[in-house]
């Protein structure tokens, strides 16, 4: 029986299936939601005369101890994919203050899933949010490819074609093979009145199997040639306006992966395969309530134009539509 190829549309819908795309500006139902933007309930405190009483403003109650589900399920274009990522995790809260900076702090340690027909992708993850302005991440991923749909290609060295056409062309190299994935995540995020703005880094090393004689390879998720063991730096950049269940706002995005030696990158070689984008994006929360198993359903969506590419710069912009949301199954006083 002769084997058919998928198309390349449904290729790359399938392909990502994964969780991808918005990191929160502070810590939100939905924190693995790279990660969407969602608008706190609790208001910033106000400055009164002091003749007059201070208004009443209540304060959304933050648990000491949290155990929940948060899940984002993803369609994005240029490039294609289909996504879902999940995280279980355990939080514990460090601060019992009402301070701004000190209030919403935590730590938590979690098991995180990503998932597509053409990769797995699992492993631990522990976070801490000292203050309001600073969040760290670190995570491990297990990945396997499983060799389907395109998906692992590999090359000998990084000055290579990895346009869709190319891929597409490629589609019969493809094989399965594992690695592992390191990550350290730094945010800086800060709120004045309604503006957020929010800038995330990602330090990220690979160590994965490839073929002999081959030291790079597609990642789909980062869209970007990577060193099959090396380095590959990413930032998202945010400035965001919170309204009630909206939150709408600009993000910068920018991928820069690194080569050396190892990858036959030496002398007067040169070797740029980064990429940076910027556009607006949205989200609306279908609802606002917490500490039950479904909360805060909100959908999610994005255009970006691509400002430096290899291959996409002046085409279609990149564009996704997601839907996140997070279930609480403990929380404590």
């Amino acid at each position: 029986m002769t084997y058919q190829r998928p198309s390349k549309a449904l290729r790359g819908l399938c392909l990502a299936m994964g969780l991808a795309a918005f990191p929160a500006v502070a810590q939100q139902a939905a924190t693995a939601v790279p990660d969407v933007p969602v608008a706190r309930p609790t208001p910033p405190p106000e400055v009164t005369p002091a003749n007059e009483p201070s208004p009443a403003v209540p304060l959304r109650p933050i648990p000491n101890v949290r155990l929940y589900l948060t899940s984002l399920n993803l369609f994005r274009v240029n490039p294609l994919g289909l996504e879902t990522q999940n995280r279980l995790v355990l939080q514990k809260r460090l601060f019992d203050s009402t301070s701004v900076l000190l209030r919403d702090t935590f730590v938590n340690a979690a098991a995180s899933m990503k998932l597509s027909p053409a990769s797995l992708k699992v492993g631990p993850t522990v976070e801490i949010q000292p203050a309001a302005v600073f969040n760290l991440r670190a995570s491990y991923e297990y990945t396997q490819f499983l060799g389907i749909m395109g998906f692992l290609q590999s090359y000998p060295d990084p000055l290579r074609d990895f346009s869709d056409d190319a891929l597409d062309a490629g589609e019969d190299n493809a094989y399965s093979t594992s690695g592992h994935h390191f990550m350290l995540e730094p945010t800086l995020q800060a709120k004045v009145g309604p503006i957020a703005v929010r800038t995330k880094f990602s330090f990220e090393y690979w160590n994965l199997s490839l073929r002999d004689g081959e030291t790079t390879f597609y990642d789909p998720f980062l869209d970007s040639l990577l060193a099959g063991k090396g380095w590959v730096y990413t930032n998202d950049s945010d400035v965001i306006y919170l309204a009630d269940r909206w939150a709408t706002g600009v993000r910068f995005s920018g991928v820069w992966p690194q080569y050396g030696a190892d990858q036959g990158i030496t002398g007067d070689t040169q070797a740029n395969n980064s990429h940076m984008r910027v556009g607006p994006f949205g989200s609306f929360a279908l609802n606002q309530d917490e500490g039950t198993l479904f909360n805060r359903p909100t959908v999610v969506a994005s255009v970006a134009w691509y400002l430096k590419h290899p291959s996409r710069q002046g085409a279609l912009p990149f564009m996704f539509v997601g839907f996140a949301f997070n279930s609480d199954l403990m929380r404590t006083r």
